[in-house]
């Protein structure tokens, strides 16, 4: 969807609140250098016309004039680019950190609008191009307008034929509609296919290890070059177009030049200027031009940067989840689902649900695939409404809240699969619990079957490789269990907990459990039957 400039204006401004000092600043210390600089080439000419002795005056302190303006120039200009990195990083930080919390706090039917190649490069090349623009393509922009309007003011006021004919020759034909959007088509076209490639990298190299063992490899390989040389032909004709008005943009700096070079030699020639004039005008010259040939690369810059913030916009729309308000759910508890319908799309998973689930009655949910397990957990997570029907909390002081958001926070719940992340035994549990004490992370860990860990080489801080690499499924299983269980709350949820252990492991951790969990809600997602009998209460999903 393309959004207004409004819009995208206002975005921006919000985004980049606390950076705009430093942005109006660097402006003026360019602005200041400029100024310098052309005070540098009106010294250079009274010098020259001194010393031949055309016009009376100070050569040494002309002299000193000269190189005090070079020296401040360049002073000013180390310290503008300085505050340009700085406002840069500090900018891209904003931005992708904004941005990656509004994916974050997406709800849960929105995240998979995007491909994770796609948010990555979003995040880093997209992110890149809007705060290029920001901190320096912008600035510059106004910078070479006021610089454009002192030089040609400057020029006029040498031979005002010579400022009008550099003009004349600008090829402003490259701000045409036409120009526009055609630039803009090409670098749409870029974009989204670097999208393209940056999924297929991306699942790649996150499955590489399942790919390999399936003998994917050739075919993989085979769609990421072929994606790869779809980039390469539509940056090719991005090539091909730059180089095209690159070329006419040389074409007449070049033309340009050699006029007032040419101009220049006439006039001294026929004794209407002095050589410090035609000094004069040669720097000049390129003064006029390059702010003018700034002014029309801003257009592609735009362009490029308008279809980017389009494209993180999109990272920004659609619903949000609020943790504002939280909720605390106290025990003894319970979780009442009365008739209770969902469905995704058309396709009806759930049908009249109605069950209860009581605080010290441990409950195991089976089923057949695709008979709702899944969808169960994310109802009382909160990650999906449905369609009808109610899911209500009720404390025993007989206070009743909905399953919401706000409620999430009491449940400890511990997903099938591998879930620990790239980091330290220790990083991975603390993430339940930053505050959590070494005796409290002790008994997780055993109550979890996880005190394994403390024979690995560097413990509890034993690094863990990308999903878990470096441990066993079991291992890692039990391990994000512990980490479960430091968050606490009155709502146990296990999806599969002993899918990957073996039975004895299996019956002690299941033992340790129902044993902590006695005085809370704690929900089985399981097709173990050893599991199941265990649990006083079953609810088959049919």
């Amino acid at each position: 969807m393309i959004k207004s400039i409004k819009v995208r204006l206002r975005w921006i401004w919000t985004v980049t609140t606390g950076f705009h000092w430093k942005i109006h600043l660097y402006m003026l210390m360019e602005i200041t250098s400029m100024a310098l600089l052309l005070y540098f080439v009106y010294c250079s000419k009274e010098a020259i016309d001194i010393a031949i002795g055309i016009v009376p005056g100070n050569l040494q302190r002309m002299l000193v004039f000269m190189v005090l303006s070079v020296v401040l120039s360049a002073v000013i200009g180390l310290v503008a680019a300085w505050i340009g990195e700085h406002t840069k990083n500090g900018l891209t930080m904003r931005f992708q950190n904004a941005l990656a919390h509004a994916q974050m706090m997406m709800a849960w039917g929105n995240k998979k609008r995007w491909h994770t190649g796609d948010l990555l490069v979003r995040l880093n090349a997209d992110c890149a191009e809007v705060v290029q623009m920001l901190v320096y393509t912008f600035p510059s922009f106004i910078v070479s307008c006021v610089k454009l309007l002192a030089a040609f003011t400057f020029l006029w006021m040498m031979d005002p034929l010579l400022a009008q004919l550099i003009v004349a020759i600008t090829p402003l034909f490259l701000l045409s509609k036409i120009y526009y959007k055609k630039m803009r088509k090409i670098n749409k076209d870029v974009k989204q296919a670097e999208s393209q490639l940056g999924e297929v990298m991306q699942e790649n190299l996150n499955h590489r290890a399942m790919i390999q063992s399936l003998l994917f490899t050739q075919a993989r390989e085979k769609k990421m070059i072929d994606v790869q040389k779809s980039v390469f032909h539509v940056r090719n004709r991005q090539l091909a177009f730059s180089s095209i008005s690159r070329g006419i943009l040389k074409l007449t700096f070049n033309s340009g030049y050699l006029l007032a070079f040419l101009w220049g030699i006439y006039r001294l020639h026929t004794g209407e200027i002095s050589y410090g004039t035609i000094a004069a005008f040669l720097q000049l010259v390129s003064r006029v031009q390059v702010p003018v040939f700034s002014i029309i690369a801003f257009l592609p810059a735009a362009i490029r940067c308008r279809t980017a913030i389009e494209r993180l916009l999109e990272l920004t729309e659609g619903e949000r989840e609020e943790y504002d308000n939280q909720i605390k759910l106290n025990t003894p508890l319970s979780l009442k689902l009365d008739n209770v319908y969902f469905k995704y799309d058309k396709a009806e998973v759930i049908k009249g649900l109605n069950v209860t689930f009581q605080s010290g009655v441990p409950v195991a949910v089976t089923g057949a695939s695709g008979k709702g397990k899944t969808t169960l957990i994310r109802l009382i997570l909160a990650l999906v409404r449905p369609d009808s029907g109610s899911l209500t909390w009720t404390q025993s002081d007989g206070i009743s809240h909905d399953v919401t958001v706000a409620t999430r926070h009491n449940i400890a719940y511990v997903p099938q699969g591998n879930t620990l992340f790239y980091g330290t035994i220790r990083e991975n549990l603390l993430l339940a619990d930053p505050g959590a004490s070494d005796k409290q992370i002790d008994n997780v860990l055993k109550t979890a079957c996880a005190a394994f860990v403390y024979a690995l080489p560097n413990g509890i801080d034993t690094v863990v490789g990308e999903s878990g690499y470096g441990l066993s499924e079991g291992q890692a299983q039990r391990i994000a269990i512990a980490r479960a269980l430091l968050r606490g709350g009155s709502i146990w949820l296990f999806d599969e907990p002993t899918s990957d252990v073996d039975t004895d492991t299996a019956k002690q951790l299941i033992s340790n459990l129902l044993e902590a969990g006695k005085e809370k809600i704690v929900i089985f997602v399981t097709h173990d039957r050893q599991l199941m009998e265990t649990c006083p209460q079953i609810v088959q999903l049919d």
